[in-house]
C-alpha cells in the first residue's frame, strides 16, 4: 500500500496505490482521515523536524536554491508560494494547524477518480460502504483569495545570480513569465470567452469555420501542448545543437486549472562560461519565435504519440479524470476530453500564434536566475 499527501494552490490530493483485494483497506484509511483524524504532539514535532530538514535541503541545493530565489522575487515573497523557514514553522502550534487543515478537509468538492482491474460491484460498495459514511463537511468559500492573483513581481529581482559552494562545477539557469492556464483563461486575456469561443483581446472572429474550432473547450488546452513542445524543441535547437550552450533545457507550463492564471517555465543546465549567454539566448528565442507548418506538423506528431504512450499508464487516466466532476472546471468533460485528437489535428498555425500572444515574453517580463556552484 502507497499513500501520498499532495497539497498545490489550487488541491488536496491524495494518491493511493494498492492491490486489488486492499482496496478496501484504503477506502477505510480515508473515511477515518475525513471523519476520525488523529491528532498528537509528538506527529506534529516530527513533521516540523521534516519541514526544517528540507529547508536545509533547499538552501544546499543548486537546483532548489536557484528556483526558490526565482519564485520569491516572482512572488513578491508571498509566503503561500515557497516553502516556509525554520522560524515560522517553529511558531506554529497544533490547535491551529488543526483547525486549518481540517477546514481544507471537505466533503461537498471531495472527487473520486479510480483506475485499476477491478470488480466494478465490489468496488462501488467499498465506496459506499466507507467514503459514504463520512459527515458532511462544506467547502470553504471562496474557492481560493483573489489576491493571489493579484501579486505582482518585484522587478528589482528580474535577474538574479547565486553562487553555492560544491565539489562539482555545475551551473542551472531558470526563465519564468506568465502563462494562460490550462484551460486558456488568463487576467491577461480577460474577454476570452466573451463570444462563446476562444478569442484574444475579445476580437470578434467572422469565419465561421474558426469560431467552431475555437468553440470547442479543448482547443487552448490543445494549442498549449502543442506551444510546449515546439517552444521546447526550438530552444534545444538553437541552444544545444546550434550554438552548444546547453546539455539539456525544456519548456514547460504550469498545471493550473482553476486559477485564471499561470506561468511558463526553462530550465537550462549548462556550464559556468555558458548559462548566462544560455539563458540572454533563451529570452531572445522566446521574443522571435516564428512557428512554421513544419513545426507545427511534428508537434502534433509528438502530442499525440505522447498520449498514446502515456495510456497505458494508470496516472496517466488519473490525470485524465481528475476534475471532471468539479463545477470549477466547467469545460473539462468526459465527452469533451474524447475528442481532443480531433481537436488537436484541426489546430492551424493562426490559431497557434494567437495563444502564444497570451503568454508574457517581452524584456520586462522574463524573470530569471542563474546558479552556478563549485
Amino acid at each position: 500500500m502507497n499513500i501520498n499527501f499532495g497539497v498545490t494552490l489550487e488541491s488536496i490530493t491524495w494518491d493511493l496505490l494498492s492491490p486489488t483485494e486492499t482496496v478496501d483497506d484504503l477506502m477505510q484509511f480515508l473515511m477515518l482521515t475525513y471523519s476520525d483524524l488523529r491528532w498528537n504532539e509528538k506527529a506534529f514535532n516530527s513533521a516540523k523536524d521534516l519541514f526544517r530538514s528540507n529547508w536545509d535541503a533547499v538552501t544546499k541545493s543548486l537546483e532548489m536554491a536557484s528556483a526558490d530565489m526565482l519564485v520569491r522575487a516572482v512572488a513578491s515573497d508571498d509566503t503561500r508560494f515557497w516553502g516556509p523557514p525554520p522560524e515560522v514553522i517553529e511558531n506554529l502550534d497544533l490547535d491551529t494547524v488543526k483547525e486549518e487543515l481540517e477546514k481544507q478537509l471537505c466533503t461537498e468538492n471531495l472527487e473520486i477518480n479510480i483506475v485499476g482491474d477491478f470488480d466494478m460491484e465490489e468496488m462501488e460498495e467499498s465506496v459506499f460502504k466507507h467514503l459514504g459514511t463520512i459527515p458532511k463537511r462544506d467547502k470553504p468559500e471562496p474557492i481560493y483569495q483573489q489576491d493571489i492573483i493579484d501579486i505582482k513581481p518585484d522587478p528589482s529581482r528580474q535577474h538574479q545570480r547565486i553562487e553555492l559552494p560544491d565539489d562539482q562545477k555545475r551551473a542551472i539557469g531558470y526563465l519564468t513569465g506568465v502563462a494562460p492556464n490550462r484551460w486558456g483563461y488568463s487576467t491577461e486575456n480577460p474577454n476570452c470567452k466573451e463570444h462563446g469561443y476562444w478569442t484574444y483581446d475579445g476580437k470578434e472572429i467572422k469565419d465561421k469555420k474558426t469560431q467552431e474550432r475555437r468553440k470547442h473547450p479543448m482547443f487552448a488546452t490543445a494549442c498549449i501542448e502543442l506551444i510546449e513542445k515546439m517552444v521546447s524543441t526550438e530552444l534545444y535547437s538553437l541552444l544545444r545543437d546550434s550554438h552548444s550552450l546547453v546539455y539539456h533545457t525544456k519548456f514547460e507550463v504550469g498545471v493550473n486549472e482553476r486559477l485564471p492564471t499561470n506561468d511558463w517555465l526553462i530550465v537550462i543546465n549548462s556550464e559556468h562560461q555558458n548559462v548566462k549567454r544560455a539563458v540572454n539566448e533563451a529570452a531572445k528565442c522566446l521574443r522571435n519565435i516564428r512557428f512554421s507548418p513544419h513545426m507545427l506538423t511534428s508537434a502534433k506528431r509528438s502530442v499525440q504519440h505522447f498520449h498514446e504512450t502515456e495510456s497505458a499508464n494508470d496516472a496517466y487516466w488519473l490525470g485524465y479524470l481528475r476534475g471532471m466532476q468539479d463545477d470549477t472546471i466547467p469545460d473539462k468533460t468526459e465527452k469533451a476530453s474524447a475528442e481532443y485528437y480531433d481537436v488537436l489535428n484541426e489546430i492551424s498555425l493562426d490559431d497557434i500564434d494567437q495563444v502564444w500572444r497570451t503568454f508574457l515574453t517581452s524584456e520586462k517580463d522574463v524573470y530569471t536566475c542563474v546558479g552556478v556552484s563549485g
